[in-house]
């Protein structure tokens, strides 16, 4: 197998956030359905995410997709900083946060 330089592994993993290599979806959820979550650490910075991302996307379909369809949520769940996530896995992601804050709050006790 061959090893890649880090050229191949930056163009890897441009390709697997949806910035590289054409792939552009077509909704806000599809983004972040495709990336699991857009990080960012304000509001308009996490729509930036996703319509870069995006094939024509647009402001207005990304407050649709939050406030109408309401196929996207926002929150932190990971590391205390603000993602958006697909709603429908807003419920097991408070699940796996809180558990990870419960442990280690076990471990400092």
């Amino acid at each position: 197998m061959a090893m890649l330089d880090r050229e191949g592994i930056r163009g890897l993993r441009a390709r697997a956030q949806a910035l590289a290599g054409g792939l552009r979806e077509v909704s806000a959820e599809a983004v972040v359905r495709r990336v699991f979550a857009v990080q960012a650490q304000d509001a308009t910075a996490a729509d930036l995410g996703i319509r870069v991302r995006g094939r024509d996307i647009t402001a207005a379909d990304i407050g649709a997709a939050y406030e109408d369809e309401r196929s996207i949520v926002r929150g932190w769940y990971m590391r205390g900083t603000l993602h958006t996530i697909p709603s429908e896995d807003a419920h097991c992601q408070i699940g796996v946060s809180l558990n990870l804050v419960s442990d280690r709050s076990s471990a400092v006790d």
